[in-house]
């Protein structure tokens, strides 16, 4: 796994949307995997130019610009 930097407003997002405890965040991050073309289009979300989408198998999605983690949400559908 990537050494990444987790940003207070995603650890804020994260206990909000996914989990009250936000040390699950880095086990999560180890599982997730960047995004494909596919799976992109599918979710209708297109990341800004420097960043990408990091998800998780159970459809969790973490925004990474570089090293830092920007925030995070859930995919629907």
């Amino acid at each position: 796994m990537k050494d990444y930097h987790i940003t207070h407003h995603a650890a804020e997002r994260y206990r909000e949307r996914r989990c009250r405890h936000p040390l699950y965040i880095t086990a999560d991050l180890s599982r997730a995997r960047p995004a494909t073309k596919g799976k992109l289009r599918k979710a209708r979300r297109w990341p800004r130019a420097g960043q990408r989408l990091l998800i998780t198998p159970d459809g969790f999605a973490f925004v990474a610009a570089g090293a830092v983690i920007v925030t995070c949400f859930p995919l629907g559908g």
